[in-house]
């Protein structure tokens, strides 16, 4: 029998509409349309696609900082949609997020102090002396000396406020860490740092982290499975070492295809897969597959009928009709689409 994922998103939808003008109408945007994937405990899920794809969306609609127009999130049994007021508070103690920038995460005239135990005064009735006390805890947590309380964000390196951010994400001692972009502002080195602090959290407590990113080589590293998204919408998701050792759709194939390798001469000899244009407006998405108009493999189905997700031989999805009308991503074969 199949435990029960600690978070399922069920066709997730987000929509914005622009104001409308006397003379112009416009429409909604769909940033995240039907989105659903599953996080079983302890986990780590990549979500990874371009900028404006609808990932850091998706992560504001599962914590309702943006209110989804339809589906469900449901948190260990508990669909969070459906809750309001206190309840929805008490819901948040349990899925916390940890945004890009950590320099406008935290409150430049705060105490970091007050800043991390924050999250205590909202959920908690602590006293002054146990408060901090946690607070001291969380620091050295997150690898921060406890006499580091009483300083003010701006004495802190970028490495260091992302840490304070994180000790304040888990300072409620949440199930899942949202990571939305948790390390693009940060330089190489303090990436590592901070992966290290993830994983190193994630042994010690248990958390299971959703990671938003679109550096492929950072997924690659901290990730168990991985869902890429195109246009509001997830395309493929599967086991880490499937996607990214026999990607399934061509959106991923050319996703890969950009990250560096470190040998210079394997980075001479691969094929770089450019694509062509700029995704389409999510106000106006076109029919059929939503990559068509870009895809160098696209056939005449794709222009007008959406793909179906379809297992991959491996583990996990695509929605690509490569897999299900024409010749199977594998090479050579389909490239022979387009001959």
């Amino acid at each position: 029998m199949t435990a029960e994922p600690l978070l399922d998103v069920r066709d997730l939808h987000v929509s914005f509409s622009p104001r409308t003008s006397m003379f112009r109408r416009h429409r909604p945007v769909r940033a995240v349309d039907g989105v659903s994937f599953a996080l079983d405990r302890g986990e780590t899920l990549g979500l990874v696609g371009e900028s404006g794809c609808g990932k850091s969306t998706t992560a504001r609609g599962i914590t309702r900082l943006v209110e989804p127009s339809a589906g469900s999130v449901t948190l260990e049994g508990v669909d969070l949609l459906g809750l309001s007021g206190a309840q929805l508070r008490a819901a948040r103690r349990r899925i916390q997020l940890v945004f890009q920038d950590p320099y406008s995460s935290l409150d430049p005239s705060m105490l970091v102090r007050d800043s991390v135990g924050e999250p205590l005064d909202v959920h908690y009735r602590l006293g002054r002396a146990e408060k901090y006390d946690r607070v001291a805890e969380l620091f050295r947590r997150v690898g921060l000396p406890a006499d580091y309380m009483l300083r003010y964000p701006h004495e802190f390196s970028g490495g260091q406020r992302q840490r304070l951010t994180i000790a304040r994400a888990i300072a409620c001692d949440p199930k899942i860490l949202v990571c939305d972009e948790a390390v693009s502002a940060l330089d190489v080195s303090t990436q590592n740092q901070i992966i290290g602090l993830l994983e190193e959290l994630s042994e010690q407590s248990g958390l299971t982290y959703l990671f938003i990113a679109h550096d492929l080589s950072v997924v690659r590293h901290i990730s168990d499975r991985v869902a890429v998204m195109y246009l509001g919408q997830i395309v493929e998701h599967g086991d880490a070492a499937r996607v990214f050792g026999a990607p399934a759709h061509p959106y991923t194939e050319a996703l890969l295809s950009a990250v560096p390798i470190p040998s210079p001469a394997t980075q001479r000899g691969r094929e770089r897969i450019v694509l062509t244009g700029d995704p389409p407006d999510p106000s106006h998405i076109p029919p059929g597959c939503r990559f068509h108009t870009r895809c160098p493999y696209v056939m005449d189905i794709c222009r007008t009928v959406a793909p179906l997700p379809s297992p991959v031989v491996g583990s996990g999805e695509v929605a690509c009709h490569l897999h299900t009308t024409g010749p199977q991503l594998d090479g050579v074969a389909v490239r022979e689409v387009n001959a």
